[in-house]
């Protein structure tokens, strides 16, 4: 069945998100006011942009908040009438008037989606403005007359937009403005500007058994410039801004009582978080600066952004311990291009690459035991954790995690029409354990070629820095074609699962013996004995920039086991190359470990 009209808690709810937008609106405005006042940049032009945010954008986002507010009135006024003319119909109050046909009312409940074949509506709204005006900024000769030609234009921006998604369950205010100014003189054009925006989401949602109310906010303030003289032209851009983002996890059990209120929850008392249930907040500050520059018809580009923050997390295991986790956080992220820019044709190829880091120590704090309630309360007043296990303090450790993406990219405009194409070279990431013994762990995952080849390893040493090669594993995924198939089937390397095909994958597994059995073998295909030296077979041959360091000839210096092992099955290069390489090294076409093919 099909209602007509309007779900009045959606009108309800909306309204109270357009209220908050305004105030957030608000904050963002005065946040945006203070870091342009405070950013270091002099002189007329800057004071000019000053001038007109203080007389232009600042009052047309204040004018932005003033019709949010207006709207959240009136959508608080549309369901009131909603519910006056759904009740003279003698309906309910959260629809209008029935008609025959499939159902699009959205189900209700904080951690529903919406219903199989349901196409729920998403309320709304956004709006944009922008104003322009060119003078005239011609030099003059003594009698009024133009000496040199001269234009100016002035562009002022603003945009606000409001969304509500059933199907996410996310929430998402942001607005933004601008400013800028471009001088025309003789060919020549000088450009200026300034843009600030800010952004709230908030998001309910269920999956795998937990409900997960979450939020975030973020402000950014951006300057930049440019000119272009003839074919000669560069532009730059530096921002800042700062991103702040909670996330409280809890059991549908929990989240479906209809007493439960998760605003209850505080990370301050870890006995308001229910048992499986869990607190993180996030923040972070970060900086960009873009380049572009050209000459005639060459044309280069390059990005870096970076960010430091601070991760903290409360994790609620059974009513006396909880699991705390806190550090620091920083990214960096990089994309550079070079190219051609014609008139009517752009071409451009790059290089892109991002990583992240965080240092972080972990604890399980009995909070029922003074030595516990104490520990605790040290990381709510200064943010550590103890570094050594005791009475109240168990599993304590230093996790330190990276992750990080490289790969390419091809851009091309033809008559203004954009194509595109990103390859992923490689996209990982890992996990390292410190105990207070010494000891380490490691784990991770890294994919090569745009996933076709993936693997994953756990390294364990001691805290003799002795590693256990019986707690070591690693597992490689070739995702087979039709050519790496044929080197199965060909009997060039053999592999439990029968004759291979496209669309198959090959596994192996390997521990730390088998690694090491795998790079001996590989070293043994290079060298040879001769009146009791050692020499390389082929200098030229590919397998030597893999299994062996420094200059090739007499004595040469062979890598470590791991450095081999991953030159052999990490290199970016196609996964036949990689097939290639094992089936040389193998004996007679078996290799270490385990090999099969599955699916």
């Amino acid at each position: 069945m099909t209602f007509y009209g309007a779900d009045v808690a959606a009108l309800r709810d909306l309204a109270t998100t357009f209220d908050a937008g305004a105030e957030e609106l608000d904050g963002s405005r005065t946040g945006i006011r203070g870091k342009l006042g405070s950013v270091p940049w002099h002189g007329p032009g800057a004071e000019r942009y000053r001038a007109d945010w203080q007389h232009q954008l600042e009052p047309a986002l204040t004018r932005t908040s003033a019709s949010l507010r207006e709207a959240a009135r009136r959508l608080r006024a549309n369901a009131a009438d909603q519910e006056r003319t759904s009740s003279a119909d003698g309906g309910g109050t959260s629809s209008g008037s029935p008609r025959p046909g499939p159902s699009t009312t959205p189900p209700t409940g904080p951690a529903q989606g919406p219903a199989q074949g349901a196409t729920p509506s998403r309320p709304g709204f956004s709006f944009s403005l922008e104003g322009e005006n060119t003078q005239d900024d011609a030099v003059r000769n003594p009698d009024g007359s133009i000496r040199t030609p001269a234009t100016i234009t002035n562009t002022t921006s603003g945009s606000f937009d409001a969304s509500h998604d059933p199907e996410t369950g996310t929430t998402t205010v942001g607005a933004g403005g601008g400013l800028s100014s471009a001088l025309a003189v003789k060919g020549a054009t000088l450009e200026f500007g300034a843009s600030g925006a800010a952004e709230i989401t908030r998001t309910t949602h269920s999956e795998d058994g937990f409900t997960t109310y979450a939020g975030s906010q973020k402000g950014s303030l951006t300057v930049s410039g440019g000119a272009e003289i003839k074919e000669v032209g560069a532009s730059v851009a530096y921002g800042n801004g700062y991103e702040m983002a909670f996330e409280t996890t809890v059991p549908d059990a929990v989240a479906g009582d209809p007493t439960f209120d998760p605003r209850g929850i505080s990370p301050t008392d870890p006995r308001s978080i229910p048992v499986g249930g869990s607190v993180t907040l996030d923040s972070k500050n970060f900086k960009s600066s873009d380049f572009a520059g050209s000459f005639e018809i060459f044309a280069y580009e390059e990005s870096i952004g970076t960010s430091e923050g601070m991760s903290k997390a409360v994790e609620r295991l059974d009513e006396n311990h909880v699991r705390v986790t806190t550090g620091p956080t920083s990214s960096l992220d990089r994309s550079g291009a070079v190219g051609l820019d014609l008139d009517v044709i752009k071409a451009m190829v790059g290089t892109t690459g991002s990583h992240e880091t965080g240092a972080m120590q972990t604890a399980v704090l009995d909070v029922s035991t003074p030595e516990g309630s104490a520990a605790y309360a040290r990381y709510l007043a200064g943010g550590e954790l103890p570094s050594q296990d005791g009475p109240g303090v168990s599993e304590s450790a230093l996790v330190s995690r990276w992750s990080g993406t490289s790969g390419s990219s091809a851009d091309l405009t033809l008559f203004g029409h954009e194509m595109s194409k990103e390859h992923v070279a490689s996209v990982g990431d890992s996990v390292a354990v410190t105990r207070p013994d010494g000891s380490v762990s490691w784990s991770g995952q890294v994919a090569f070629d745009d996933d076709s080849r993936r693997m994953e390893y756990e390294r364990a040493m001691d805290a003799n820095g002795v590693e256990d090669p019986s707690a070591s594993r690693l597992t490689v995924s070739i995702d087979l074609d039709k050519n790496t198939a044929g080197i199965i089937n060909n009997g060039y390397l053999d592999a439990a699962g029968g004759r291979a095909e496209a669309g198959q994958t090959l596994q192996i597994t390997l521990d730390g013996h088998d690694e090491r059995a795998l790079a001996d073998q590989a070293f043994g295909k290079l060298m040879t004995g001769f009146n009791g030296a050692t020499e390389v077979v082929d200098m030229n041959d590919p397998l030597a920039s893999i299994v062996m360091d420094g200059d090739f000839g007499q004595d040469p210096t062979r890598k470590p086991y791991d450095s081999v092992v991953g030159g052999l099955l990490g290199q970016t290069t196609d996964n036949s190359v990689v097939l290639d390489h094992l089936a040389r090294i193998s004996d007679d076409g078996k290799l270490p470990g385990t090999v099969r093919v599955v699916g």
